[in-house]
């Protein structure tokens, strides 16, 4: 029985994990396949969509079938999907093959909250709301690790064993479990679900994309950092256990508080990031399992993958309308270090030397300039270089600020939610004094500012002159400019006489 129960417990975890577990893994599929951005993300998304649709289609015809069957036969397609990944020669495999991973998926936890509840009537529905908070939370830091230390295929191989012992658990169960009943229509408590879901999106992917892609975290690295999340969780389980709809209310805060601070991140200190996670772990760790419980097992399911996807349908392109705009501040931002770099025209020009092939080609990450300049071993071009990527990684980390805003949106909606469904409208203060303390910590080192320097001076303002070259451009540039200005003064002076003409034979 306990094996059973164990075996239950973690191909549950494993299946919730699924959603984001290969989001670490992301910039290894793109440098390995010949795919898109856009492409290898649906490496993420084939998966939830695929398993929001599945649940929600058992919703309607999922007490036709034995859950203990339904439970296996998601098992063993699950456990073959996975090896198909592993093995997949190119992206669209992957992707298809995500997409059964997915289907299979929905029946595995479908069928297992039944089963686990026969199994251990009282807590076999905690129990595997358990799993599914501590598997969504673990995700990505499992995926990093094995990324890391194996390869992103390793995270595939790890998969199949652990969805095969739920397969031989639930051998000789059937008829062993009655199917949970559904609602018609889902309550405020599974619309409050949907919310934190897609809030998740910010704490699983935003995150993890920042770490990774902007600040060049290895992926063992940047799942150690969000390793915090799962941490907070389980300090948080004896509580959430029990908790009331008002601490439910006060983790939506937190969680909120949390994705707050991530968007007005003051510095690239990894101490403020792993302050904000633990926040918004503690929050997602309060209020999950509750949500979780209170709403039935197919609904469970596809409210919480319909929930992230939506998310991921929102915040997506408002990232990619930012990354744009980022990055051409980064450019111009980056053009004056490299001018205002106190260091001769001949170190200059070895930088743009080294610097146009960079730029030129196209980047699936972002450039390393340190890197591109370290053949020279010139200590002064060296310097530039690490400037450069500073001022770039400062540029492109204020660009996700929208989006974990949105992030923390969808989860202040979640806490007005429950909050409406208790007929109370307070929140405990802790909560509130926790985001705010954190936020306004934030904001006081420097949050409002990060990322705007270096100044971009306007044509003919003085400023330090660095030579004859530079001085030479200076000049140039403010010619140009009064150029400008004078033809736009001719063109307005005589538009202002072609209308006193017109004035005056309307008025003669």
């Amino acid at each position: 029985m306990a094996f059973r129960l164990g075996a239950l417990v973690a191909a549950v975890a494993i299946a919730f994990a699924d959603s984001a577990i290969v989001v670490l893994a992301l910039p290894d599929l793109l440098a390995q396949y010949d795919v898109s951005i856009n492409g290898v993300a649906w490496v993420v998304t084939a998966y939830n969509v695929a398993l929001a649709v599945a649940a929600l289609a058992l919703v309607f015809v999922g007490r036709r079938f034995d859950p203990a069957r339904l439970a296996l036969a998601g098992s063993v397609v699950f456990t073959v999907a996975s090896l198909v990944c592993a093995l997949a020669p190119d992206a669209w495999v992957l992707i298809s093959f995500r997409a059964v991973q997915g289907v299979a998926a929905a029946g595995l936890l479908v069928g297992a909250l039944p089963v686990m509840t026969a199994l251990a009537p009282g807590r076999g529905a905690a129990l595997w709301a358990g799993a599914g908070v501590f598997g969504a939370a673990l995700g990505p830091a499992l995926g990093g690790a094995l990324t890391e230390v194996f390869s992103w295929r390793a995270i595939f191989y790890a998969q199949a064993p652990v969805a095969a012992l739920g397969a031989v658990a639930l051998v000789g169960m059937r008829g062993r479990a009655a199917p949970a009943a559904e609602e018609a229509r889902p309550r405020l408590g599974s619309v409050a679900l949907a919310f934190v879901s897609a809030a998740l999106v910010g704490l699983l992917f935003l995150a993890v994309v920042q770490l990774v892609d902007v600040w060049r975290l290895s992926p063992l690295g940047a799942g150690a950092v969000v390793s915090v999340i799962p941490l907070a969780t389980l300090l948080v389980a004896p509580l959430a256990s029990r908790a009331e709809p008002s601490a439910v209310a006060a983790g939506a805060v937190l969680l909120a508080a949390g994705l707050a601070g991530m968007a007005f991140l003051p510095a690239r200190g990894l101490g403020w990031v792993i302050a904000s996670l633990a926040v918004a772990g503690v929050g997602f760790g309060l209020i999950m399992p509750r949500l979780t419980r209170t709403t039935t097992g197919a609904n469970a399911v596809w409210i919480r993958h319909a929930g992230l996807v939506v998310g991921l349908l929102v915040i997506t392109p408002v990232l990619t309308a930012d990354l744009i705009a980022a990055g051409d501040k980064a450019k111009l931002r980056g053009i004056s270090v490299a001018l205002d770099a106190p260091a001769p025209a001949q170190t200059k020009l070895k930088l743009a030397v080294h610097l146009v092939p960079v730029l030129g080609r196209t980047q699936k990450e972002l450039p390393s300039f340190t890197k591109a300049v370290a053949s020279e071993h010139d200590p002064a071009l060296t310097a530039i270089g690490r400037q450069l990527d500073h001022v770039v990684q400062a540029t492109i980390t204020r660009a996700f600020r929208r989006s974990f805003l949105i992030a923390a949106g969808f989860a202040i909606l979640a806490a007005l939610t429950v909050a409406a469904s208790a007929r109370r409208l307070r929140l405990p203060a802790a909560a509130v004094l926790v985001g705010v303390a954190l936020v306004g910590a934030e904001f006081a080192a420097g949050a409002a500012t990060y990322g705007t320097k270096p100044k971009l001076y306007p044509p003919c303002a003085e400023r330090p002159s660095e030579g004859p070259v530079l001085t030479t451009l200076d000049f140039v540039a403010c010619r140009l400019h009064k150029s400008r200005e004078q033809l736009v003064a001719d063109i307005a002076s005589a538009g202002g006489s072609a209308l006193d003409y017109l004035n005056g034979l309307i008025s003669g």
